[in-house]
């Protein structure tokens, strides 16, 4: 399994829901965990070092929204003004809207749940299709100190949903940590500091995945188009192959986050693949997106 660039929020786990026969797998005594720890968005956690290198986009740099994507699952960050949110429950009903947007998307079933030790969160479980076929996605969300996060991961039959047992782990071992602020030259105010700012369409790929190209238009009914193409540069077949789409404001806010799959979504060794992401006027604000951020990643 593999995870690639090209950007929420997203995307997650049930804590407290999963099969009965699942739920008390734990880790085998061979079993290697990798740590994981960003003090810009402030969070560590452990997972099994075969899921993959995590891997992060440039805007998790900015202390605001922020995705990290593994093998095995996505993790996304917002702030509070990312979201306009005041509480966990004004994150759920975010990201419930931005997930409903998926196609063929089913809701299956939410829960209150713990999140590490003693951190209070949401799981939600629901179903999209992918080419026609039917994927579940379970997603974990939880908040601290006005910073709201989401993890994800996603199956389609009961091999790939083995793992569930170790999602619930590394849910388990989340800590939530002090956020690092950027450092600033004593004669320098919070005003004078430079920000950088991203370009208007960004895109970041590694370990084989390659977005060859991208652009965007609003067709005549108001929904926003992000097309483009996706190249496997590895020598094995990539599957489920997602482009996750970040959107911003003029102000860098975060303004939607929505995915799609390449068709198909298997690209084998050195072929090409194309994608189209929508976003539509009735539940986005198509108007307010100024620039973008794309990952590229498979299963």
């Amino acid at each position: 399994m593999r995870t690639y660039y090209v950007t929420v929020p997203i995307i997650v786990i049930s804590l407290t829901i999963v099969s009965p026969g699942l739920i008390n797998v734990s880790f085998g005594q061979q079993e290697k965990l990798q740590a994981y720890e960003n003090p810009d968005i402030g969070i560590r956690f452990h997972y099994p070092s075969e899921w993959g290198t995590v891997i992060e986009k440039s805007s998790c740099q900015n202390h605001q929204s922020c995705v990290l994507a593994s093998d095995e699952f996505l993790l996304g960050k917002f702030s509070k003004e990312d979201c306009n949110c005041s509480s966990l429950k004004d994150y759920l009903k975010f990201m419930y809207k931005t997930d409903a947007r998926k196609q063929g998307f089913s809701f299956i079933n939410d829960n209150q749940t713990i999140v590490g030790k003693n951190y209070s969160g949401w799981q939600m479980e629901y179903s999209t299709l992918d080419n026609g076929n039917r994927v579940r996605v379970l997603d974990v969300m939880s908040s601290n100190n006005g910073n709201f996060y989401a993890i994800e991961t996603a199956y389609s039959n009961e091999s790939s949903a083995m793992r569930l047992p170790e999602f619930k782990k590394l849910i388990e071992s989340i800590e939530f940590i002090p956020i690092q602020l950027p450092k600033t030259p004593s004669f320098m105010n919070a005003n004078e500091t430079e920000q950088s700012k991203p370009s208007p369409f960004l895109e970041s790929s590694s370990n084989g995945l390659e977005i060859l190209s991208h652009n965007s238009f609003t067709d005549s009914i108001g929904t926003m188009h992000v097309v483009g193409e996706v190249q496997n540069n590895s020598p094995t077949t990539a599957t489920f192959v997602k482009v996750i789409g970040t959107f911003y404001d003029t102000n860098d806010r975060v303004v939607a986050t929505d995915f799609t799959y390449t068709n198909p979504s298997d690209i084998g060794a050195e072929d090409k693949a194309p994608f189209d992401l929508t976003l539509t006027s009735a539940s986005v604000p198509v108007s307010q997106i100024d620039h973008y951020n794309l990952v590229a990643s498979s299963q």
